[in-house]
């Protein structure tokens, strides 16, 4: 004789099917969220750097919306590809706001907020490409927004003891030597090496 299906046992199958279908969709949906957040966010992006890189106009609430957005993106989907890529751009953002600004607590909020950002960057994704480079970023808020010598200099001098035999090494000991030193002073510095060249 063959097993019949009881009201519970069918009323059961057919509920698991709609989970696990409301499971796929829901994941789905899920995936197509955040392409739509990320395809938002590249826009924002290249809305706020264009008119920066064509124009040279910075649109501080351009920027200021997008460095809100992706750090926030960073924050709620940290595995995600374009997360590092987007929180470095931030940081890179905060870098111009803080260079433009106006007013010494404009500069001084977006400089901190720069740091910040680095400093996220390299604990979220320490062996990423451009965690290395947080440190000449630091360093070039430290000596060209803030005015910050000994700062900069620490960040120099804290690549160059990790990583003595990295390519970069040689171009932070170059900038060491330049550090604190006027334009006239940095052009006396550049000129001697020019005048030899043919």
């Amino acid at each position: 004789m063959g097993y019949r299906l009881g009201i519970r046992e069918v009323f059961a199958a057919i509920l698991s099917f709609l989970l696990l279908a409301g499971c796929h969709g829901g994941k789905q949906a899920g995936l197509q969220e955040l392409r739509q957040e990320t395809d938002s966010l590249t826009a924002a992006y290249h809305h706020a750097d264009s008119l920066y890189a064509v124009c040279g106009r910075i649109d501080t609430a351009a920027f200021g919306e997008f460095i809100g957005r992706a750090t926030a993106f960073a924050d709620r989907h940290p595995a995600d590809t374009l997360a590092p890529g987007m929180l470095y751009r931030a940081g890179v953002g905060s870098m111009i706001l803080a260079k433009s600004a106006d007013s010494p607590e404009f500069r001084a909020r977006n400089a901190k907020r720069a740091l910040a950002i680095f400093n996220q960057y390299q604990e979220q994704y320490p062996d990423h490409e451009q965690a290395l480079l947080c440190y000449w970023q630091r360093a070039i808020v430290y000596d060209d927004i803030l005015g910050d010598w000994r700062s900069a200099e620490s960040e120099y001098r804290d690549f160059i003891n990790r990583y003595p035999n990295d390519s970069l090494t040689p171009v932070f000991r170059q900038y060491l030597s330049l550090l604190g030193k006027s334009e006239t002073e940095l052009e006396q510095a550049i000129a001697p090496g020019e005048e030899g060249n043919p």
